[in-house]
């Protein structure tokens, strides 16, 4: 090893402090098919060698290298994690947690039909074609922008169908989409309504009914955005948290992130702090921020047993690396280069 690599060796090192791996090499307990059943957090490694952070004992690494690499990320977490089994002498469980039960399975992921990885969870990350009805990541949208080198109109990054010019395009190729039940553009043409776009006047009714036509096709993002006008009383309805809970739980069904995020702070309102952790885990295991954030401070107040909570951070981190692409990484960098960027992008 050359010299200047120790150097960076040893600075990595010390910048981490006592967020570091067990000095031993931790053997994990295999599958019954004898496969390794742990990944590493920040390569996705199968092994049955990984390291665990001494630190939050929650994740595994393959060496230093990985832990290292990781850092950024996990140190959000880890920190208040450690912070917390400092006090409680290195004790893992305090004796009042509640008993969640086991870690749920969401439904299959809409994937990005270019790259092939899971969408980003916020809507500005992903681009609707109304000339195909496909749902593409920006990462994917922008590579093509770039690699179409902005001369001549600009095409879809899927079809390669013409972009429309003017809203009034836009609009027709919606309408098209929506003579054929596509969800995506019926949510989409009601959002219209609601906000008053593409030269539509405003039409409180027609977005509620829009979307109560696509909650009855079983899309989840029109159930839970009827949940959310009946929680805050807007769009014409009046506030109902009962009607509201229940196009949670329709959407939450479907896999909805924000959804059972909602649902979880519901039934631990109405006293049911099972049910809660249930779906704030189950939200976390899909990477969304809010739920993990959540789960850590239950673990933070003696309610969430940390074997739990180890199970769903794995998880959440395997999540996030489904829906990262150097392409994505790319189209937030222009983002923030041009101003454009918003923090609550990342869901």
């Amino acid at each position: 090893m050359s010299s200047s690599k120790e150097s960076n060796t040893a600075a990595a090192a010390k910048q981490l402090g006592s967020m570091s791996l067990g000095q031993s090499v931790e053997t994990e307990p295999t599958a019954e098919n004898g496969t390794p059943s742990k990944l590493c957090s920040a390569c996705d490694k199968k092994s049955n060698t990984l390291k665990k952070c001494t630190a939050c004992k929650c994740v595994w690494y393959c060496d230093k290298e990985c832990q290292n690499k990781h850092w950024k990320e996990h140190k959000k977490e880890c920190k208040p994690i450690k912070k917390e089994l400092d006090k409680r002498g290195g004790k893992l469980d305090l004796g009042t947690e509640l008993d969640v039960g086991p870690l749920g399975k969401l439904p299959p992921r809409e994937e990005c039909p270019i790259c092939m990885r899971v969408l980003p969870l916020h809507e500005q990350l992903q681009t609707y074609a109304p000339c195909c009805g496909k749902l593409v990541c920006s990462g994917c949208d922008y590579q093509h922008e770039i690699k179409s080198g902005g001369g001549g109109r600009r095409t879809c990054a899927f079809c390669r169908t013409a972009v429309p010019k003017s809203d009034e395009e836009n609009l027709v190729q919606l309408r098209k989409r929506v003579e054929l039940k596509d969800p995506t553009a019926l949510c989409n043409l009601a959002m219209q309504y609601g906000k008053g776009r593409f030269g539509i006047p405003v039409d409180q009714a027609k977005c509620i009914g829009l979307l109560l036509q696509t909650a009855d096709l079983g899309f989840p993002p029109a159930q839970y955005q009827i949940g959310a006008f009946h929680s805050t009383g807007v769009m014409g309805l009046e506030q109902n948290e009962e009607e509201a809970f229940k196009c949670y739980k329709e959407a939450a069904e479907g896999g909805h992130l924000p959804a059972l995020h909602n649902l979880a702070f519901t039934s631990w309102e109405n006293g049911d702090g099972d049910a809660a952790m249930r779906h704030l885990r189950l939200a976390a295991s899909g990477g969304y921020k809010a739920s993990m954030g959540a789960l850590t401070e239950f673990f933070e107040s003696g309610l969430l047993q940390h074997k739990d909570l180890a199970e769903t951070l794995q998880a959440f981190y395997c999540a996030r690396t489904e829906m990262k692409s150097e392409d994505r990484d790319q189209h937030i960098k222009h983002l923030k280069n041009t101003g454009k960027y918003k923090e609550e992008y990342d869901l």
